[in-house]
């Protein structure tokens, strides 16, 4: 062989290693991606402030949609981890609540690979809020033959803040407060020389 026929093989054989490299590469980025948690994007449109919380066995995870039921499109996705304690915002609207579920996530494209565990809840939820609650569900997937479905809120009210009280734009701050408070703190609270700021309160309802 001479110096320009070995030369040859030599640029091949480097070739070849680069291309089984990148292969090797693709192959193991493919066969596990870094498993995700929580929301993943909202394409609604709308504020997610509305409660979903769903409870899982270790040993699988969960990819979640939902789709709206009217449009069809699906609106938003969350990555629950098998086991873990989950619960995510959604926006408000009625939809259908898509489940894959696998052990090797792929990335958002191949999922959990080419035949995941995947199923719909059925009816579809609907997520909605008034001025003193915002409406969800809690789901149980525990047991995957028995899935339970409950509502779940937060409740919200306005409470008086005594320490962030509004001052007029018009009168003196010493004329807005009273002088002699009277002897009842409740009538003191409300009392309209003293208007008071209000903040909004929120907790998990019973």
């Amino acid at each position: 062989m001479n110096r320009v026929d070995s030369e040859n093989s030599a640029v091949r054989v480097t070739r070849w290693w680069i291309v089984f490299a990148l292969v090797l590469l693709l192959a193991t980025s493919a066969a596990s991606a870094e498993r995700p948690e929580g929301l993943l994007w909202n394409r609604s449109g709308l504020p997610a402030t509305l409660p979903l919380q769903v409870k899982t066995q270790s040993g699988s995870d969960y990819l979640l949609q939902l789709r709206e039921t009217g449009s069809g499109e699906t609106v938003l996705a969350a990555y629950i981890r098998g086991g873990e304690f989950f619960r995510v915002l959604v926006p408000a609207g009625r939809y259908e609540l898509l489940f894959s579920s696998g052990t090797e996530w792929k990335g958002e494209a191949a999922q959990f690979g080419q035949d995941p565990f995947r199923f719909v809840l059925d009816p579809p939820l609907t997520f909605r809020a008034n001025v003193a609650r915002k409406n969800g569900h809690l789901i149980d997937l525990r047991d995957i033959e028995d899935i339970t479905i409950r509502d779940f809120a937060i409740c919200q009210r306005f409470a008086i803040d005594p320490g962030r009280p509004l001052r007029g734009l018009e009168r003196e701050a010493e004329d807005l407060i009273p002088r002699q408070p009277p002897h009842q703190n409740d009538q003191f609270l409300y009392d309209p020389y003293y208007p008071w700021s209000y903040e909004l309160q929120s907790r998990f309802c019973d």
